[in-house]
C-alpha cells in the first residue's frame, strides 16, 4: 500500500471530513506538521468557530487533500493521539485505507439539474424613460413624489448542469466570450442564490444552445454555505456507499 511519503509534505493542507450522527456533515481544515512514517502523520488540531474541535480518540475519520496537476485524494485515518507538537495542539493520524484519487479537479463536481437566470442591467432609451414617466405621473401628482429609474434588470434563463465549490456549468441560448464577467442566480435546495463569475469555457450545442462554464468570483456567505452543504452531502452519500 502506497503511503503518505509519496503524496504529502510538511505544511500541505488536508481536510477532515466528519459525518455526524444526526445525518449532517462538516469539513474542517488542517495542515501537516510532520510525515512521521508512510502510515503516520501529525497534523494541526482543526478549529471550528474559534475553538479546538472535539475529536474522538481511536476513531476513524475521512481525510482528503489536493495535489496540483494530479487531483483530489481521499483516505481513512485513525486518530490515535492528541498531543502537543512544538508546543502546538496536534493530532496523530494512522493510515487506515488505501490513498485513492477521486478526481482530477480541486473542487468536487456534482450534477445539479435546476434553473437560473443571467442578470443583465439594461439602460432604458429616452422613449422608454418618457413612457415610464408618463405612467408614474398617472399615479403621482408631480415628479417630486417618485424616483425614475433609468435602467432595469433583465433576466435571461438558463438550465444548470453541474456545480462545485469553484463554479457552475449551465446551458443557455446566449453566447459569451471567455473571460467575460457575469452576474446570475440559480435555484438550489428550494431557494435562490446569486453570484458573480467569469466565463471560463463555452461550447456551442445544437439548436443555438451554448454550454457555458463559469468560475465563481464573488459569493456571499449564505450562498457559499448552501453550495458547500449541497456538494458535501452528495460526497458524503457516495463515500458511505463506497463509491468514492
Amino acid at each position: 500500500m502506497e503511503g503518505f511519503k509519496k503524496y504529502l509534505n510538511i505544511a500541505d493542507e488536508v481536510d477532515i471530513m466528519i459525518f455526524l450522527s444526526n445525518n449532517t456533515s462538516i469539513t474542517l481544515s488542517s495542515f501537516i506538521y510532520d510525515v512521521v512514517a508512510d502510515d503516520e502523520l501529525i497534523i494541526s488540531h482543526a478549529i471550528k468557530e474559534g475553538t479546538l474541535y472535539h475529536f474522538e480518540k481511536s476513531y476513524v475519520y475521512y481525510f482528503r487533500f489536493y495535489k496540483e496537476n494530479h487531483g483530489m485524494y481521499l483516505f481513512k485515518g485513525l486518530l490515535t493521539e492528541k498531543l502537543l507538537y512544538d508546543n502546538l495542539p496536534s493530532l496523530r493520524v494512522k493510515l487506515d485505507s488505501d490513498i485513492k484519487r477521486i478526481q482530477r479537479r480541486k473542487f468536487y463536481r456534482v450534477n445539479l439539474l435546476s434553473r437560473g437566470h443571467f442578470l443583465f442591467k439594461k439602460q432604458l432609451s429616452e422613449a422608454e424613460i418618457t413612457l415610464m414617466r408618463e405612467r408614474m405621473l398617472k399615479k403621482y401628482k408631480s415628479d417630486k413624489e417618485f424616483i425614475l429609474e433609468t435602467s432595469i434588470q433583465e433576466r435571461v434563463a438558463f438550465e444548470t448542469l453541474d456545480l462545485s465549490g469553484g463554479g457552475i456549468r449551465v446551458v443557455c441560448q446566449n453566447s459569451f466570450e471567455v473571460g467575460e464577467f457575469v452576474e446570475a442566480e440559480f435555484e438550489i435546495t428550494g431557494s435562490w442564490v446569486t453570484f458573480k463569475g467569469e466565463v471560463t469555457r463555452i461550447e456551442k450545442k445544437e439548436s443555438n444552445r451554448y454550454e457555458v462554464g463559469i468560475k465563481f468570483l464573488e459569493l456571499d456567505a449564505n450562498t457559499q454555505s448552501k453550495i458547500v452543504a449541497y456538494v458535501f452531502e452528495i460526497e458524503r452519500n457516495l463515500i458511505k456507499k463506497g463509491l468514492m
